[in-house]
């Protein structure tokens, strides 16, 4: 278990409460976990948008089809794609991971 360290008024305070402390504080990180997630998601879909595909689709695409990266080339929205992908590719990282965060308080 991590310990969090609070400054001695506050802990003196709170001290009887823990269990109302602790309910509060899975209620923050719930909260923030959540917002987190939606600014992820909101990523994912502009790339997907963007692409029109997923990013496992757009990532198998550019690595075995050759006329579909000459049309990537040939758009100036998409001529980027090669740091497009770098990007896509953490954000779609980014997003498991916090969807693992949020599953992990939600089982608590």
């Amino acid at each position: 278990m991590l310990e969090v360290q609070l400054d001695e008024v506050y802990a003196t305070i709170l001290e009887p409460f823990q269990a109302s402390v602790e309910e509060a504080v899975r209620s923050y990180a719930l909260e923030k976990a959540q917002a987190r997630l939606w600014e992820l998601e909101q990523n994912v879909q502009r790339w997907e948008e963007k692409y029109g595909c997923s990013y496992d689709l757009f990532s198998y695409r550019t690595a075995t089809d050759a006329e579909y990266v000459t049309a990537l080339d040939a758009d100036p929205a998409t001529q980027q794609w090669e740091g497009d992908s770098i990007a896509w590719e953490f954000d779609e990282q980014v997003l498991r991971e916090w969807r693992q965060r949020l599953q992990k308080l939600l089982s608590m």
